[in-house]
């Protein structure tokens, strides 16, 4: 796909998945030339009993020379970013806190530490004044799932550890995907498109995950219907099932996404996903946290913890729904 979103196309072609080493966990520091080189790391906890979310995130422009890191933690809905419980991430720092990626420092007291590549993260971070403490260990709970172009992957964690939350402690013990990228320019442009959407669930026990990359199926009327015009074979882009020992991808996804009329924020998901086995899969979701930002000024993503059902099987997940000018002007004019 044109207009800025080569970056989440193309995943499912191809032979086979690429070989993953151990030195894609770290910085790469290569690729095409243009501004807006850009390697990215998502890391995040959970607490859904208490409705809380946590995204940590490290974006380099590598031929800039600049980078971002930090991370927001949000408990329930909130309209805007600077609602959440905790937002601090600095913009425009040198990248010289990332290092090789291995022990990431951000300026804002943020550490990401690589224990064992593609196997063990640790997330510290405090903010006294705020009453705030994170110290969260992420393990590898299922291999990595690799894109067909070989500069990106997702990967099912189980998260152990504690939270402190504005002077509340919580307990950290549950799962989250989190994803990796390097080697591709992400052009800031503005694109005549509907919302891109990612979305993640594990089940209890982690035994049962699945991701997927897409816009809603124009088949399904979708809330921009009559606003663009997108091809049902165009809307889903990446995909994949774990059901225990059993790791494939999507051949198709179809999913219908129900946004609030006012702020257009997701509010449930229907999905029906076929993998590459043929097997279906029927999965519904409410967003029972969620919050606004943008990593960059021309775009919105709401963030969002999502509480889904597999076919009666509860699972929880993250939510990451982008939106451009062009979207979200239209349907504000409706």
């Amino acid at each position: 796909m044109t207009g800025g979103l080569d970056w989440v196309s193309g995943s499912t072609a191809g032979e086979g998945p690429p070989t993953l080493s151990p030195a894609d966990e770290l910085l790469h520091g290569s690729g095409p030339p243009g501004d807006s080189l850009s390697e990215t790391w998502f890391w995040g906890f959970n607490v859904p009993e208490a409705g809380i979310n946590c995204f940590v995130y490290c974006k380099v422009f590598v031929n800039l020379g600049v980078a971002l890191s930090g991370l927001l933690i949000y408990r329930g809905i909130k309209q805007q970013h600077l609602a959440c419980e905790l937002f601090d991430v600095p913009a425009f720092s040198s990248t010289a806190f990332v290092g090789d990626g291995s022990d990431i420092r951000a300026p804002n007291g943020l550490r990401v530490r690589v224990v064992d590549p593609l196997q063990h993260v640790h997330l510290t971070y405090a903010d006294p004044s705020r009453e705030t403490e994170v110290d969260v260990h992420l393990r590898a709970a299922a291999p990595p799932v690799v894109r067909a172009n070989g500069k990106h992957f997702e990967q099912v964690m189980r998260t152990e550890g504690a939270l402190v939350l504005r002077g509340e402690r919580h307990v950290v013990d549950g799962f989250i995907v989190r994803d990796r990228s390097w080697g591709e320019l992400r052009p800031e442009s503005a694109v005549a498109l509907p919302p891109y959407n990612w979305v993640t669930g594990v089940g209890e026990g982690g035994g049962w995950a699945f991701n997927v990359g897409s816009h809603d199926d124009p088949d399904r009327d979708p809330d921009w219907a009559g606003h663009f015009d997108l091809a049902a074979e165009q809307a889903f882009k990446d995909g994949w099932v774990l059901d225990g020992d059993r790791l494939v991808r999507l051949r198709r996804a179809s999913k219908r996404t129900h946004r609030d009329p006012t702020s257009f924020r997701p509010v449930s998901y229907e999905l029906d996903l076929e993998d590459v086995d043929g097997r279906q899969h029927h999965i519904t979701g409410e967003v029972v946290a969620s919050v606004p930002w943008g990593t960059w000024h021309n775009i919105t993503s709401h963030l969002g913890l999502v509480r889904w059902d597999i076919e009666g099987r509860a699972a929880w997940g993250e939510s990451q729904d982008v939106q451009w000018n062009e979207y979200v002007w239209r349907r504000s004019r409706t």
